[in-house]
């Protein structure tokens, strides 16, 4: 099945001191006319309008007189507190309805405790170095680390990064109470499901309806997506179906997606069929990891040759691809990667490209990794088979189709494609590419989901789906969902 020998694509999870700040201000519904491309509006996100404006705590929220052991009152606690709160009211509202003939009951502890302490015993462990939160199924029980990880969190991510780490947990034991999982189901299944209530509940605070919390559907989801993306499974440490499976970033955000868009309903129907349909590509995670690919000429040649590879069935004629930046005079450059219709050329700033592919770390100018920067690449590449089937280039449905064909390119490249697709070429990449792709689409400078000016799709949201849709189900919806109108 192809070369054998094959290159990996390579990088690491989003760190959290790469991320953007929270926007402040007042709430801004973003402008213009809605476009509907398909079952899908460029100014909705799943049906909600499209807003930028603060994410966090309401002003004025009460604090939820909820009995918190181990507590210090600080102001992690009193967030951690409410945000359980917020989440039992929305469990208590929608149960019934989501799952006939089950009860929710709130968990029957709460345990704060700090990882830096001398530790307490909780869930039968210590929690001495302990940086994490859990639910303990046999004590009904959520516990956090209010020393280190929900303080590391907020500052990194934001306060709404707390309330969905919480969620998540939250999560768990909703499934206990309506009976979706079982002992017998793969950790997987379990955090996917969770994952996906996480997605649920962020609906209602979306919609208006939470009593302490607020987000944009904008920036606010953004970095929610982008706190599953640093939670994630680390690179070669996990199994598809091991003990301590969590999801890659694709995964996680993903099944975040399903509940946000779908409700709680969707997260109970996930079993291990359902996830193991959409997660295929996961299946082999490797402990031993091969090198990046690195931005240079002999990479750029192999990138050429893959997407050469993937869309020559489409009949469209290779672009020419060149480090000449001269070569396009005829448009706006658009870094890293600019797209001349008039020659079907594609003209590269290498050193655009080499800085994108600088693993993430603590420095906030650090890149996504090395599938990121030659995503941009594959994104103007298929400017041009969109070119040759006539299609519109200049609009927000080019942009989404470009970042759905680039999941279709990544899709084929993985070694068991969703679907039971045939890999395409001797190219490979594993989860953790994907992961930068999910990590550049969340982010405000990508040109994965961009037009031929390289203008971005203004929802992450959008971006992140339809980048998925292209992963799981291959090219055919790239041009039927993102239709021009």
């Amino acid at each position: 099945m192809g070369n054998r020998r094959r290159r990996r694509l390579l990088g690491t999870a989003l760190s959290a001191f790469t991320c953007i700040a929270l926007v402040a201000g007042c709430a801004q519904q973003i402008s213009g006319t809605p476009t509907t491309m398909g079952s899908y509006s460029t100014t909705e996100v799943a049906g909600l309008p499209v807003s930028n404006g603060p994410s966090g705590p309401k002003p004025g929220a009460p604090d939820a007189p909820l009995s918190v052991e181990g507590t210090d009152n600080g102001e992690m606690d009193k967030l951690a507190r409410n945000a359980v709160a917020d989440i039992d009211d929305y469990w208590t509202s929608v149960f019934p309805k989501a799952f006939p003939g089950k009860r929710f009951a709130p968990v029957k502890r709460l345990v704060s405790y700090d990882a830096g302490g001398p530790g307490a015993q909780v869930c039968g462990e210590s929690t001495a170095g302990v940086v994490n939160a859990f639910y303990c199924p046999p004590d009904d029980l959520i516990a956090w680390d209010r020393g280190t990880l929900l303080p590391e969190l907020d500052n990194s991510f934001g306060p709404m990064a707390v309330v969905a780490v919480l969620a998540h947990e939250m999560g768990h034991a909703v499934q206990h109470r309506a009976s979706t999982a079982t002992s017998n189901d793969q950790v997987i299944v379990l955090e996917q499901q969770a994952d996906c209530f996480t997605g649920a509940y962020f609906r209602h605070v979306a919609e208006g309806s939470s009593k302490y919390f607020q987000i944009s559907t904008g920036q606010g989801l953004n970095e929610v997506m982008g706190v599953l993306s640093f939670i994630r499974d680390a690179p070669g440490k996990s199994d598809f179906q091991g003990r301590n499976a969590h999801g890659s970033a694709f995964d996680r955000v993903t099944a975040f997606q399903y509940g946000f868009d779908e409700g709680p309903q969707r997260c109970g129907q996930m079993d291990f069929d359902d996830v193991s349909k959409r997660t295929t590509l996961f299946g082999s995670w490797k402990t031993e990891q091969d090198t990046d690919l690195p931005v240079d000429q002999k990479g750029l040649s192999a990138v050429e040759k893959s997407l050469q590879e993937v869309f020559r069935d489409t009949g469209a004629e290779p672009p020419s691809i060149s480090t000449d930046q001269s070569t396009c005079r005829d448009r706006k450059p658009t870094s890293p990667a600019t797209y001349c219709e008039s020659t079907n050329t594609i003209a590269l700033d290498v050193a655009a490209l080499q800085k994108i592919a600088t693993p993430p770390n603590k420095d906030a100018e650090s890149g996504y990794g090395d599938f990121a920067a030659y995503a941009q690449v594959a994104s103007r590449y298929v400017l041009s088979v969109q070119k040759a089937a006539g299609l519109t280039l200049d609009d927000p449905a080019a942009g989404l189709r470009t970042a759905c064909m680039v999941g279709a390119w990544s899709g084929l490249l993985v070694e068991d494609p969703i679907g039971k697709r045939n890999p395409v070429g001797s190219l490979r990449v594993v989860p953790e590419d994907i992961d930068e792709g999910v990590a550049a689409l969340l982010g405000e400078d990508s040109l994965i989901a961009a037009d031929v000016n390289g203008k971005q799709v203004p929802v992450g949201f959008a971006r992140v789906e339809a980048f998925r849709i292209g992963v799981q189900e291959g090219m055919a919806p790239c041009s039927t969902k993102y239709s021009a109108t």
